[in-house]
């Protein structure tokens, strides 16, 4: 009865679509663990049985509506059918607000070889986790805390006196070059230098990287500018790269974003998966060691190689065409 309401309901937001779960219909969606942390991966199973005179227009279930803040897609399966006419699914859901909350509906289109239902939407049933903080409970007060010392202004004759001895110093030393080498004019013009060609988005990327490993940020206490980096140079590469607007997407819309020589299932799982510690960092306050972040750099690295490689191989393919 909960699911022909649940179903009811539904087909009254969504206007031109048939009501789902009516007779020989249901879509289940159960979480595989009833309590989790804020950020952990929660890993969802769908089970869809339909009536033998419908048909699926498509079998990657889709968010019924937007998803409410806190809640992230972080990936979905394809259903696959069993031998008993069952269709099986998986999806993983990231949450970054604690509490009980729902799990995000999701829908499936299909029509009955019947007159008058040519598209229906098939709507999942509800269902709840328990999200719990990373830090514990209170609020614990800060110690060790100095107050700020300010220095007394330099002298107003610093600059000046300074600036006159080093001027002293280049004259001298100039004086005296002259009068050991004299300068004689070449016999043959010097060719003029040919500018060197700016570095591209890749090479741009890997000193980007390299700058922010030697700042130690992690070992100095700002684990978090460290990750907030890494991710940026990763989006920043898309987009002179790519031309993705990469900076203006959340870390799920820039997985499913990628272009097709860059989304193959092991270069978007490995991107889904640095986005994902990056947003734990940020949104749970997830604190990892220095020697964890030295690794989340150093597979943000391989993850922009991989991707220039991939580039390299898609132009090539062009001009052999």
């Amino acid at each position: 009865m909960r699911l022909r309401i649940t179903a009811f309901c539904w087909a009254l937001v969504i206007p031109g679509s048939t009501s789902a779960q009516i007779s020989g219909q249901s879509f289940q969606i159960t979480p595989e663990v009833d309590r989790a942390t804020a950020g952990d991966s929660v890993t969802l199973s769908f089970r869809v049985r339909l009536d033998e005179r419908d048909l699926l227009f498509d079998t990657m279930p889709q968010p019924i509506t937007a998803l409410p803040p806190g809640v992230r897609v972080l990936s979905v399966e394809k259903l696959t059918r069993a031998p008993d006419r069952i269709f099986h699914g998986r999806a993983r859901v990231a949450f970054y607000r604690t509490g009980r909350r729902p799990v995000p509906v999701f829908s499936l289109p299909f029509m009955r070889a019947v007159k008058g239902l040519q598209r229906g939407t098939l709507v999942s049933d509800s269902a709840f986790v328990e999200i719990v903080s990373l830090v514990p409970a209170g609020n614990p007060p800060l110690k060790d805390i100095r107050e700020i010392r300010v220095a007394p202004p330099p002298s107003p004759w610093i600059l000046p006196a300074a600036a006159a001895a080093m001027l002293l110093l280049v004259v001298g030393y100039v004086r005296l070059r002259r009068r050991r080498h004299p300068v004689t004019p070449p016999v043959n013009p010097v060719p003029m230098a040919v500018p060197a060609a700016p570095p591209g988005a890749y090479e741009t990327a890997l000193d980007q990287l390299h700058l922010i490993e030697r700042a130690r940020w992690p070992e100095h206490g700002q684990v978090a500018r460290h990750y907030e980096a890494v991710v940026d140079v990763l989006r920043g590469y898309l987009e002179l790269a790519e031309d993705l607007p990469a900076r203006e997407r959340t870390s799920e819309e820039l997985v499913w974003a990628l272009p097709p020589h860059l989304s193959d299932d092991r270069l978007r799982a490995a991107c889904g998966e640095l986005l994902r510690q990056a947003d734990l960092v940020k949104f749970a306050q997830r604190r990892p060691d220095p020697k964890t972040a030295a690794r989340f750099l150093e597979q943000g690295r391989q993850l922009l190689r991989q991707w220039h490689e991939r580039s390299l191989d898609g132009v090539t393919a062009d001009a052999l065409r």
